[in-house]
């Protein structure tokens, strides 16, 4: 007995997104790990997606449907959700598959509910569960992970950015003799519920973040604005330093949005980057996933930043931070004499 899986894939700037073929390796998981056997689709909506759905079609071998909504460059939630839901409605799929993104994650489980199904957001991992297929996802600020089972149906998905790494496919070198069949269908929309009025870069955007060798950074352990000082400690040690902060601590106001790491603010790809007090969150790792060297303190030895980490210390970062500075300046000054 078969059944039918969806992925709608996610494209900007003329390009399809890594996360598409992220998601595509997370339903080979599933299709492994199922007795069923999955006929799998891909959806691109948006403005000109035909080309865009033949490398996709290219690239995977499975079927892909270019909606074409003319005039419509750009995301746009309210047409998205009644164009999939149509489409969805028209043609029945037991799972629905999207990415944990801005956009995702405003359409995903609205789909959900128009389509009486369930909704289980941001996976980042796929795994037999008694009999069943179980999605693990991270609650608590990544405190404890739950595996969750999905009975309805259809069952929608988002997949969080980096917990798949679509290592089988030749994205480089396409098998073309291997292409899937490509449908394009037109959908003509009046919308003036929702208008596109341009994009704005983020605040993070040309500080230096993406410039510096070595990166501090402080999170949600740091405990209080005051401590921020023992980040700006460590990083002086260094040159061409920059110093950062996550996403909480931004929107305690204890720094300013320019310095946010992460997936909502700056990727970065240091030789050294060092967290103190962050617990390890997906969009925070996922942001840092480039460094060349990591290094947590953390008073926490089960802080998921620890599976990342090159250098794991469990400590207090204001008793370890001021300790090491004065060592490290107790040997610079012992060298220079």
């Amino acid at each position: 007995m078969g059944k039918k899986i969806a992925i709608i894939a996610e494209h900007g700037n003329g390009k399809v997104k890594p996360i598409t073929y992220e998601l595509y390796t997370m339903v080979k998981k599933i299709q492994e790990l199922s007795p069923f056997k999955y006929e799998i689709q891909f959806f691109i909506l948006g403005q000109d997606t035909e080309l865009l759905a033949h490398s996709i079609s290219a690239n995977t071998g499975e079927n892909t449907h270019s909606v074409n909504i003319p005039g419509v460059a750009h995301y746009n939630g309210s047409l998205y959700k009644r164009i999939l839901s149509a489409l969805f409605t028209k043609e029945k799929f037991d799972t629905i598959c999207a990415p944990h993104s801005t956009s995702g994650m405003d359409y995903a489980p609205a789909l959900a509910v128009i389509l009486k199904g369930a909704c289980i957001t941001g996976v980042e991992e796929v795994r037999q569960e008694e009999g069943d297929i179980g999605f693990v996802r991270s609650l608590f600020g990544q405190k404890i992970s739950a595996t969750l089972v999905g009975e309805a149906c259809p069952l929608v998905l988002t997949l969080q950015p980096g917990s798949f790494k679509p290592n089988s496919l030749k994205l480089d070198s396409p098998d073309k003799k291997n292409k899937g069949r490509v449908e394009k269908v037109v959908h003509q929309c009046n919308e003036d519920k929702m208008v596109f009025t341009g994009t704005r870069p983020s605040a993070s955007k040309g500080s230096n973040l993406d410039k510096a060798d070595v990166i501090v950074s402080g999170g949600r352990g740091i405990e209080e604005e005051e401590n921020y000082q023992y980040i700006e400690m460590l990083a002086a040690l260094f040159p061409r330093s920059a110093t950062g902060g996550s996403r909480p601590i931004c929107d305690y106001g204890w720094v300013k949005y320019s310095k946010q790491v992460g997936m909502t603010g700056t990727m970065v790809s240091p030789k050294l980057y060092i967290a103190c007090g962050i617990s390890g969150a997906t969009q925070h790792v996922e942001a840092i996933r480039d460094a060349k060297f990591i290094v947590a303190i953390n008073t926490d030895p089960d802080a998921p930043v620890f599976r990342i980490a090159d250098v794991c210390i469990i400590a207090d970062l204001t008793d370890f931070i001021p300790l090491f500075v004065e060592k490290f300046n107790r040997k610079k000054k012992a060298k220079n004499e």
